[in-house]
């Protein structure tokens, strides 16, 4: 009995043990998520408590931009918080909440965690932004000069009192300063003045940069322009480059010029450090243009900058000036119509310059009387000055006093362009050329010629500005244009026929609307992010028949939007470069029978279709910088595409994929007797060279990638020895790549008077490389790779026309300038590198001067130095710039930097250090 009683005894205790260890299993993540959902309830408190105090702080003040951003973020944390809340006191019966823990896929609990995470993180950026309201405004270091000191080129004084107040705005409390006012009155020309002297007056800033913000511009647009502008690494997704721009940024005095703002950008989500102002001894400031004073209210600047049209004085004199006072002030009645001219310009500087240089070439009173009798006809009298009537008018009168249709036609292409887009001039006579918007040349090296001199003129007539070239950290630069956005504007509404433009402005897809691509005869999508086809088979698209379709940059287009578009018959210009092309050729392309023009460049393509023999009126097929080097072209096509005049395949890829390469190209061109006006090629012999040569002048080879050269030790085709089977060659060649081969010295002294780029990679055994004087005189580019048998490039100085130079991974370097023995200048002389815009040594283990012999140089035009991986670099023995150049941008780990040694700090000040 008593044995009976114990195991009874014995079992209920068990089983007591065991529902207290399952019930207690089960109980505590439940207890688990009361605990979170206390923590919850008391963060969310305390974050409520933080926005009033905030909200208090602020009271009667222009609610800045930060606050606003950090209190709808606060206000969304709130709603998901009480949502979660709500499903978790649903649950308070013990049965049903463990049903929810085992029948949910994602516990409460674990939405409160979640919430948790974010409201602590609100938190913590709503604590900095009290703290930052709270503390008494911290001004600046103090100005090194004041405004009125600063020595200014002429043409500046009228703008003058607008650049002091925002000079002085550098050295004052304010965080952000508005610079607003009608269409060309001259709002960024105000911006880049600031940019340009910034340095003189206020030194803090370790960077000063200016981004547009244009109309439909993404958060994406912004940070690919900062990212430009300061030589920062691209980043895969907006998060990861938002984060690579804040880390740059975050430890740094910075000044941010947001020009041609329309709506207010959220610069948190781009990267930008916030708050504006000091921070920790750090200065952020941000000045803002936009044609809106409301629009800097809402960036959160108090103290604006209105800009407005010039008095009648200064309107004359910078009219005067832009048609030259000869064509004036030798007749009394051509002055007397010239200030009526120039009074219906309004005072805006834009049409003041435009329109003075317009009438630059008028000498007689008849021609100024008809001129002003036009602006009158315009009714701009009734119009305000800078409204998009009056703007239209006066760059109509521009165009109409252009030279040419040609010209005019030109100009209007541009606008097919982003708004404020730095176009690169290559790029823009390419598109002139492939639209036939140029005369007739037999030779494409004319029509080029040509071409960049319609840039000239339209620059010239200040119709074109001279853009930025961010790649050599150049404002403005020589080889990039920008149409100002008012002329844009004017220029969408002057096109001939109809013209579908939304280039540049974040599109997922193509418009959807039918009656924008109705007879719609240039289309221009340019630069998006399109990577969903049309809805439904055909959609919008069905019933277009553009002329032109630019779809550039759009690097994953889908495949379906191609398919869409294999019904525009009547296309003949197609521009796909850059759109995430893979293997396979779009099949649908071959349907475009009319098609003169064709960019497939910077794709993956593997081969061309026979199909592609249906573009019977093909003239132009750009395949270059194909990331694949070899592209199979089957024999027979190229004698079938009986117009083309332009097939380029030149790549500076080294991916290769299979060992055979294009040789049939060069058959059918020998076979069939056809004329090539340009020709880029891949080629891995050096017969397959002569073979070209015999064929010119029908066939003229522009480009060249060479690879493997199996057997030869020297290159011949610089060589002056092999001019007699290589001269045609070497006469008309602009680029040369040499890549894995095993040639032992390069002796260039051939006579190449086009040849501008040269690339030499994996030429491991290369030990010699001489550059006579005269051989190559224009070339600008110059780039070695993994030569690690070459110990320097002495020859780089006799090239007066160099400006870009990249050294990487060349083991052996020790020197970039070697002294007399190594064919170089004595120590005493100066080293010039008169034009040279880039230099980047990277990756250069033994690298331990920049002259051997500890001479000084000399980079007039230097912007931009990256040095990475050159650890025994010391010194760069570089002189002072002229007043006039900008600093040059360097680029390097902060452990070299730190390391340089200076000749002096005058020289150390050329510098601005970006430390990656």
């Amino acid at each position: 009995m008593e044995m009976q009683l114990a195991a009874v005894l014995a079992s209920l205790a068990l089983g007591g043990a065991l529902i207290v260890l399952l019930f207690g299993k089960w109980w505590q993540p439940l207890a688990d998520g009361d605990k979170r959902f206390k923590e919850l309830d008391n963060a969310v408190e305390a974050l409520l408590q933080l926005r009033a105090d905030l909200l208090k702080q602020l009271e009667g003040a222009p609610e800045p931009e930060q606050p606003r951003a950090w209190l709808r973020r606060t206000q969304d944390a709130q709603d998901e918080v009480a949502s979660v809340k709500a499903s978790h006191d649903a649950g308070q019966l013990y049965v049903i909440r463990l049903l929810q823990y085992f029948l949910t896929t994602g516990p409460v609990a674990g939405l409160a965690e979640k919430q948790l995470k974010i409201v602590r993180a609100i938190q913590e950026q709503g604590a900095a932004l009290l703290e930052a309201a709270l503390a008494t405004p911290q001004a600046p270091p103090p100005l090194l000069l004041q405004p009125e000191e600063l020595e200014l080129p002429p043409g500046t004084g009228s703008t003058r009192a607008y650049l002091n107040d925002a000079l002085r705005f550098l050295g004052d409390c304010d965080a952000a300063l508005g610079v607003w006012g009608a269409g060309g009155v001259g709002k960024t020309t105000l911006l880049k003045q600031v940019r340009d002297v910034c340095g003189r007056v206020a030194p803090f800033f370790d960077h000063v940069f200016l981004v547009a913000a244009s109309r439909d511009c993404t958060v994406a647009d912004l940070q690919s322009e900062v990212v430009a502008v300061l030589g920062l690494r691209e980043a895969p997704t907006e998060q990861a480059q938002a984060a690579g721009i804040l880390s740059f940024l975050r430890d740094k005095s910075f000044l941010l010029l947001l020009d041609g703002v329309w709506e207010r950008p959220d610069l948190e989500r781009v990267g930008i450090p916030q708050p504006f102002g000091v921070v920790a001894g750090r200065v952020r400031k941000v000045v803002v243009s936009s044609r809106s004073e409301a629009v800097c209210a809402d960036m959160g600047c108090r103290n604006k900058i209105k800009m407005e049209c010039k008095n009648e004085d200064d309107a004359w004199s910078l009219f005067e000036a832009n048609v030259g006072e000869e064509a004036i002030r030798g007749n009394t009645q051509i002055s007397t119509l010239a200030r009526q001219v120039a009074e219906e310009c309004k005072g805006l500087p834009l049409f003041l310059a435009t329109i003075g240089r317009a009438m630059s070439n008028k000498r007689t009173p008849e021609e100024w009387g008809n001129a002003l009798d036009k602006l009158k006809k315009s009714q701009l009298r009734s119009t305000t000055p800078g409204s998009d009537k009056s703007t239209q008018a006066l760059v109509k009168f521009c165009l109409d006093n252009l030279e040419s249709d040609t010209v005019r036609e030109c100009l209007l292409t541009c606008a097919l362009w982003p708004e404020d887009h730095n176009i690169s001039r290559d790029e823009l006579v390419q598109c002139w050329i492939g639209l036939g918007l140029l005369p007739n040349h037999d030779d494409v090296d004319e029509a080029l010629r040509f071409g960049h001199t319609v840039v000239s003129v339209l620059e010239s007539s200040r119709l074109l500005e001279q853009g930025d070239n961010h790649r050599y950290n150049m404002s403005p630069s020589d080889t990039h244009v920008r149409l100002h956005d008012v002329v844009r504007d004017a220029a969408l509404q002057l096109a001939p026929g109809k013209w579908l433009v939304r280039a540049g402005v974040g599109l997922r897809e193509p418009p959807r609307d039918e009656a924008l691509w109705r007879d719609a005869q240039r289309v221009s999508l340019m630069h998006n992010v399109i990577e969903e086809a049309p809805a439904k088979a055909g959609g919008a698209l069905s019933d277009a028949q553009p002329a032109s379709l630019m779809l550039q940059c759009n690097r994953a287009l889908p495949r379906k939007m191609i398919q869409a578009i294999q019904h525009f018959t009547t296309l003949t210009y197609l521009d796909l470069e850059d759109t995430g092309i893979v293997d396979t050729f779009p099949m649908e392309i071959c349907y475009l029978v009319n098609l003169e023009f064709l960019n497939l460049s910077k794709n993956r393509i593997l081969a061309l279709p026979m199909e592609l023999s249906n573009l019977s009126q093909l003239k132009y097929l750009h395949l270059r910088d194909n990331y694949y080097i070899q592209i199979t072209i089957p024999l027979g096509l190229i004698s079938r595409l009986g117009k083309l005049q332009v097939l380029e395949l030149f790549t500076a890829s080294i991916v290769s994929v299979a060992d055979e390469y294009i040789a049939p190209v060069i058959d059918e061109l020998e076979t069939s007797g056809a004329r090539m006006q340009s020709l880029g090629i891949w080629l891995d012999n050096t017969r397959d060279v002569q073979r070209l040569a015999r064929l010119a002048p029908d066939v003229r080879t522009r480009s060249i990638q060479l690879r493997k050269l199996e057997g030869a030790r020297s290159l011949e085709l610089l060589s002056a020895e092999h001019t007699a089977e290589l001269g045609s060659v070497q006469e008309g060649l602009k680029e040369l790549v040499v890549y894995s081969a095993d040639i032992e010295e390069i002796v260039a002294d051939a006579h190449a008077p086009r040849l501008e780029v040269v690339k030499f990679g994996f030429l491991t055994r290369l030990r010699v490389m001489e550059w006579s004087h005269g051989a190559a005189s224009n070339l600008r580019e110059v780039a070695l790779g993994a030569c690690h048998s070459l110990t320097h490039m002495t020859w780089v100085q006799h090239l007066p026309c160099l400006e870009l130079l990249n050294l990487s991974g060349c083991n052996g370097m020790t020197r970039l300038i070697g002294g007399v023995a190594d064919g170089g200048s004595a120590a005493e002389e100066m080293l010039t590198f008169p034009r040279l815009r880039l230099l980047a040594l990277l990756g250069l283990p033994k690298l331990e001067a920049i002259r051997s012999d500890g001479g000084e140089c000399s980079f007039p035009e230097l912007r931009r130095l990256q040095v990475r991986g050159c650890s025994r670099l010391r010194c760069i023995p570089m002189r002072p710039v002229a007043s006039g150049q900008g600093k040059v941008r360097v680029e390097g780990d902060k452990h070299w930097w730190n390391g340089l040694q200076w000749a002096s700090d005058d020289v150390k000040s050329c510098f601005v250090p970006v430390l990656l």
